[in-house]
């Protein structure tokens, strides 16, 4: 019976072109194939696999048995689709690489803090404690001598607190990466994705 369902399914996401969620592996439940059902039989499937960033990535060739679960309609199959229909549009203009700040700043944490305040960018921060490290992504919101305020968000881009930490404490930061991007694409369209 449950194969009979895992097949109706897989055939109305096939039919709606609708991303999907295939998780087949028992001893990792977290691991799981995402993309367009391209065919379904009585036995097995085909997908066509989507990687995080939206792009095609192969053939996923399953067997109907070895299912766990499909999820149909997830946050992250809409993010995944917000990806790749801003990628459509030509929307996915990502931010420039490189640096195009003074050639010999006085402090680069400093003024790449101050550039992604100017330009609000999402930035990846590392404190670094001792043997430990944490790293979390953030909008600059204020920066003063000594000390920097971030509106905290999560890696699926919902704001999640603010943060004031000392200058001093952080020992690296990413701006501009295509992990950064991604968040900053979620979180401007977050209403999009949850509802």
């Amino acid at each position: 019976m449950a194969g009979d369902l895992f097949c109706d399914m897989l055939r109305e996401a096939r039919r709606d072109r609708q991303l999907v969620c295939v998780f087949r592996d028992p001893l990792d439940l977290r691991r799981f194939a995402v993309g367009f059902v391209e065919a379904v039989s009585e036995s097995d499937y085909t997908l066509q696999q989507i990687d995080p960033d939206g792009n095609p990535d192969g053939l996923d060739i399953g067997a109907i048995d070895d299912i766990i679960e499909i999820r149909r309609e997830s946050r992250y199959a809409r993010q995944i689709a917000l990806l790749m229909e801003k990628d459509r549009e030509g929307g996915a203009v990502r931010p420039k690489q490189g640096w195009n700040g003074k050639p010999n700043p006085e402090s680069c944490l400093d003024e790449a803090l101050r550039r992604s305040l100017a330009d609000q960018l999402v930035v990846n921060v590392l404190i670094a404690t001792g043997e430990d490290e944490l790293r979390f992504h953030g909008i600059v919101r204020d920066i003063s001598e000594t000390h920097v305020r971030l509106d905290v968000l999560s890696d699926d881009g919902e704001p999640d607190g603010v943060s004031v930490i000392r200058l001093d404490d952080i020992a690296g930061l990413q701006m501009n990466t295509g992990e950064e991007w991604k968040i900053a694409l979620f979180n401007r369209h977050r209403m999009h994705l949850y509802l």
